[in-house]
């Protein structure tokens, strides 16, 4: 059971903290375009290397990997998204929509969830993991990586952000 535990705070909690934390990252990029009178739409097609995703892939990948990995562990259906964002506007409603899926599974989902249980990889050929691997190999770095090429292309186009806004508020402890 507490491996299930661990699996539910690492891919639940984690995700949506993160998310939040990159949607508030989002609405920073937005307020830099206004300050500085030029259309935050611009930012949607930056790309660090010429073989590199553009920002807006990221988002979409970084939300793609949550919801999937949320219901892959739950046995929960993912919601579908058409991957048709071109504005800020529709990526922040895409995480939006992400964030209300995961926040929606709740640990007792979790409960029929084993570390073994072999979970299929959509898109991957037939590809399969362990359910741990699938979280803690996959998914997890997979997640991260994403949101930090869509952190490292805001911070290259000069937004203002830095580590802080990336790890968001932490519950620090008194005393």
């Amino acid at each position: 059971m507490v491996r299930v535990r661990a699996m539910y705070y690492l891919a639940i909690r984690q995700f949506v903290n993160t998310l939040k934390n990159l949607d508030a990252i989002l609405g920073k990029a937005e307020a830099y375009a206004k300050d500085r009178n030029f259309d935050v739409n611009n930012l949607v097609g930056i790309r660090l290397a010429p073989d590199m995703l553009p920002f807006m892939v990221q988002i979409r990948i970084c939300c793609d990997g949550a919801k999937a990995a949320a219901a892959a562990l739950s046995g929960k259906e993912a919601p579908k998204h058409e991957d048709n964002e071109k504005t800020f506007e529709e990526l922040r409603a895409r995480i939006g929509k992400c964030l209300a899926f995961v926040e929606s599974v709740k640990e007792g989902d979790f409960a029929n969830t084993k570390p073994d249980q072999v979970i299929t990889l959509p898109g991957a050929s037939g590809k399969r993991l362990r359910a741990n691997e699938y979280l803690y190999n996959r998914q997890i770095p997979n997640f991260f990586f994403h949101v930090s090429m869509a952190y490292a292309i805001l911070r290259h186009a000069g937004v203002p952000i830095g580590k802080a806004d990336y790890l968001g508020d932490l519950p620090f402890v008194e005393g």
